[in-house]
């Protein structure tokens, strides 16, 4: 499967109000909490792979210094038109631009991608800048079902064979948790059961009944992430990891 979106996915991906779905919500909440603390205020972050700008617009109104890149053409969310650019590859940006870039956030991205060590190791060659990269990705063999096929994933990572992957491509993961630990276990009862999980989104409005529901999961599932270990499996995971003072030797990846 190509590593972009069509016209069509990204339409079935990011209906409207997708950015009230829990999973966003708690997603946003995670990383947020994850990144502050490493950052200085004005340190420049690159959400590669941005989507239609979700993370960029949550990230931008908590006052953090963020800028989105997408390779396929994402319709942008309003008001994000000059923070994130689509049909735009990562590596094509102008050197001034991805030289002062401090963080990268590879958020649900390297499952897609076949050579997914080569491009790390690039991002560490060519942003050199960059000291920290925060990863999530689908976590858990056990639970892969054709969800993973319809949206192109490679692989469903576990916490060693992530830390290996930045490893090797010239980043050493600082801490790494499970994330999503109730839809783990949901999703595993679905798989046992033979249940089909579904691959459509729907939009959620503003207002209204289903938009209260996803906060209040969206709330259950932050304070889950909280109190939960970060050890104890997940359908997700989270790594913040630094750039490694001597990696020449994966860098040098191709």
């Amino acid at each position: 499967m190509d590593e972009t979106f069509s016209h069509d996915m990204y339409s079935i991906a990011y209906p409207p109000g997708i950015e009230r779905h829990f999973w966003n919500i708690a997603r946003n909440d995670q990383i947020y909490r994850w990144l502050k603390p490493c950052l200085h205020e004005d340190d420049l972050i690159m959400d590669v792979g941005c989507g239609t700008g979700i993370v960029v617009q949550d990230l931008k109104s908590r006052g953090m210094n963020i800028r989105g890149v997408e390779l396929g053409l994402a319709p942008i969310i309003k008001g994000m038109e000059s923070d994130v650019q689509t049909g735009t590859d990562l590596f094509a940006l102008d050197d001034s631009l991805k030289h002062i870039v401090k963080a990268v956030l590879l958020l649900d991205v390297l499952e897609h991608i076949e050579h997914r060590i080569q491009f790390l190791a690039r991002i560490y060659r060519e942003m050199p800048n960059c000291r920290l990269l925060v990863v999530t990705v689908p976590a858990r063999r056990e639970i892969w079902s054709q969800y993973d096929e319809h949206w192109g994933h490679h692989l469903r990572y576990d916490r060693p064979g992530l830390q290996s992957d930045l490893a090797e491509s010239g980043f050493a993961a600082k801490k790494t948790s499970y994330f999503f630990h109730w839809t783990y276990l949901a999703s595993l009862l679905m798989k046992l059961c033979g249940v089909e999980r579904s691959t459509d989104f729907q939009p959620i409005k503003a207002a209204g009944p289903k938009a209260f529901c996803h906060r209040m999961l969206g709330l259950f599932t932050c304070w889950e992430s909280r109190l939960v270990p970060g050890w104890v499996p997940g359908s997700s995971i989270i790594s913040i990891a630094s750039r490694k003072v001597d990696s020449s030797h994966s860098a040098q990846t191709t």
